[in-house]
């Protein structure tokens, strides 16, 4: 009898329902139809359809079927391997003509969908090295919640996989389950939410290397097919993927090579814009507010020589006592947490001028600044140094200007017209007038010196607002005439002096020198109060201190100001010399002769102070007196040893 037989493709086949693992020898019967089924290699199987129902065929007759139609699957599979490879091959072409990465990677997984029948569920994961994570950066048939899984090295498949560089095949979902182990209970969740619901029958995922490093990991899922995984599968992929990596490479290249590109065209354009401004003299508001345009972001430029900042309106969330200690010495960028009633962050740029820090830009930022936004911040500090150096040159000026006007002021020439000029200024001369004079001590570099005699001075300015005077800057010292029109003004004007310095000793640490002049009435009396603060000054530095000093507080010591320190020595030696040639007791003498001086010759005091018998006492006395060749009791000795230990307190 003739049968009629019709040669299907599984893959082509429209037949439902067939039992896969059905055996060869044993015909189905399908819908008045016959079908043996015959698998050959790489998972494909070749249905035989029979019109009759009843047939029955020998193991023989179906071996002589499946190697007669070995030839048609050959020719089919060579077919089929042929047109993958073209697949592969035009995927490849595909992705090497692209440099953008982000249309690069939709590609990739297309190609991979096209050369893998069934993987229409596939993920790209590549690491980022700066959160320390496996970020899915492209995906086919996942929905967006996806994007928000992000691995550790190590976690789940994907983790393993980038770690130990070994792919992974597995044929059956609960096989690659079971391989999910580990999984952050967050990663879980935001999987379940982005799975399409399919039902997986394989997986598949093999890293992405280049030059023996791996950047990341393609996963495929198949869904709904019933063929496995082969290892042709696995050779298509680790092809495809080496490609990937080198696609990936040249997109990165090209995507650094670009951004380096248009972040010199923005360097040249912030550099002419506001180099321009500078040249024009806008003025540091423009200049500000050309670079809060070009960031698009909040930015204050603060002063720090002149206690000032830009915009004048901004709200500032530091003092510049703060500011000064969070850069102290610092000379680069920092970023600070300031906690509030919220949480902000802050990224200050510090601006130097001649080693010393003289500015600083502050940007309220929630994240970190980009390279591009750094090189704005930089190129805008360079220009505002520049506006700071203009403003230090002015300050100079200035202060060379007044000192002039002052010098003229303590010569007493042409009073009539310094009183004018006076005037003109801001400053009455015929009030009551007192100078202070301020000394900068211990500084090295002249630079550092002068921004901080610029600072104080400004700060001086800024704490006295709305008093009449002159204040310049002088080498490491500032000059302070102040003028009030009632001399009960001065207590006040006193203790606001005496804050200014004990601010600046705290904030920076640098110990000042302040000596105060006496008040006195009219443009006659500049010399004399500026003559007095001098030798305050003087007299704090005869004894190593610092602090402030007002010269009515010297009391008699004002008396040996002139004196050289060696006449005083001299002196000194006079009297205490003899005391210090017995080796055995000399501490005792001249500590006895000091004691009993201090308590205004009283012999028990002293006996008392010194813890010794009043007969002990009084034969030290007595030994002092030979050594001395003088007489205690004489007004005119008693005179000279309370002078010598006076002097010998007050400046040694």
């Amino acid at each position: 009898m003739e049968h009629k037989w019709e040669l299907i493709d599984s893959y082509d086949s429209d037949i439902e329902n067939i039992d896969s693992s059905a055996q060869e020898l044993s015909p189905l019967k399908l819908a008045h139809q016959t079908i043996i089924m015959l698998d050959y290699p790489q998972g494909y199987k070749v249905y035989l359809l029979s019109s009759e129902e009843n047939i029955t065929q020998e193991k023989e007759n179906i071996d002589i079927f499946y190697h007669l139609l070995y030839p048609i699957y050959t020719q089919y599979a060579l077919k089929s391997k042929n047109l993958e490879m073209e697949k592969l091959i035009e995927g490849v072409q595909n992705i090497t003509s692209s440099l953008d990465l982000d249309v690069l990677l939709t590609k990739i997984l297309d190609n991979v969908a096209s050369i893998i029948p069934g993987a229409d569920t596939a993920a790209f994961w590549l690491y980022n090295p700066v959160i320390d994570r496996l970020v899915c950066k492209a995906y086919r048939g996942w929905k967006k919640e996806i994007e928000q899984v992000k691995y550790r090295v190590g976690e789940s498949v994907t983790g393993k996989i980038f770690l130990d560089g070994k792919p992974r095949i597995y044929n059956s979902f609960r096989e690659a389950n079971e391989a999910m182990k580990g999984t952050s209970k967050k990663n879980d969740e935001l999987l379940k939410k982005a799975f399409h619901g399919g039902n997986v029958n394989a997986t598949i995922s093999v890293p992405v290397s280049f030059h023996n490093e791996i950047i990341g990991v393609l996963g495929i899922h198949r869904v709904n097919l019933e063929h496995e995984i082969t290892d042709w599968d696995l050779k298509l992929l680790k092809g495809l993927t080496a490609q990937i990596a080198i696609a990936i490479e040249n997109a990165r290249l090209f995507t650094e090579i670009n951004r380096k590109n248009q972040v010199l065209i923005k360097q040249n354009e912030v550099h002419a814009t506001l180099t321009q401004l500078s040249i024009q003299n806008k003025g540091i508001d423009a200049i500000v507010k050309e670079l809060t345009r070009m960031l698009g972001m909040s930015l204050i430029f603060v002063d720090l020589l002149k206690n000032e900042y830009f915009p004048g309106r901004a709200f500032l969330s530091f003092s510049m006592e703060e500011l000064t200690q969070i850069i102290g010495a610092k000379n680069y960028p920092i970023y600070v947490d300031l906690y509030d009633h919220d949480e902000k962050y802050f990224f200050i740029y510090p601006i130097i001028t001649d080693s010393t820090c003289t500015g600083c830009l502050i940007v309220s930022a929630e994240r970190s600044i980009t390279q591009l936004e750094h090189m704005i911040i930089e190129r805008g500090g360079s220009v505002l140094a520049l506006e700071l150096a203009k403003r230090q040159s002015l300050t100079e000026f200035y202060f060379k200007k007044t000192s002039d006007f002052y010098q003229n002021l303590l010569r007493k020439e042409a009073p009539r017209l310094l009183y004018k000029q006076g005037l003109d200024i801001g400053i009455d001369l015929n009030n009551y007038l007192c100078t202070t004079i301020i000394e900068l001590t211990n500084f090295i570099d002249h630079h550092v010196l002068q921004t901080s005699i610029h600072r104080l001075v400004s700060r001086i300015k800024s704490k006295l607002t709305g008093m009449e005077k002159i204040v310049f800057g002088n080498s490491n010292k500032v000059m302070l005439l102040l003028t009030f029109k009632t001399i009960n003004a001065f207590p006040r004007v006193l203790n606001n002096i005496k804050e200014i310095l004990k601010e600046w000793e705290q904030n920076e640490g640098v110990a000042l020198r302040a000596g105060v002049g006496g008040v006195y009435k009219g443009i006659e009396s500049v010399y004399k109060t500026h003559n007095e603060a001098a030798r305050a000054i003087a007299y704090l530095s005869s004894r190593h201190r610092s602090g402030l000093m007002e010269f009515s507080d010297i009391g008699i010591n004002r008396l040996f100001l002139n004196q050289s320190k060696e006449e005083i020595e001299r002196f000194l030696e006079e009297i205490f010399g003899p005391l210090n040639s017995n080796k055995l007791r000399n501490n005792d003498l001249e500590k006895t002769l000091i004691t009993y001086v201090q308590t205004n010759q009283s012999a028990v005091k002293t006996a008392e102070l010194l813890h010794v018998h009043i007969n002990t006492l009084y034969q030290r006395l007595k030994k002092i007196e030979d050594l001395l060749s003088v007489s205690l009791e004489e007004p005119e000795n008693r005179l000279k040893i309370q002078l010598a230990c006076h002097l010998k307190e007050s400046f040694f």
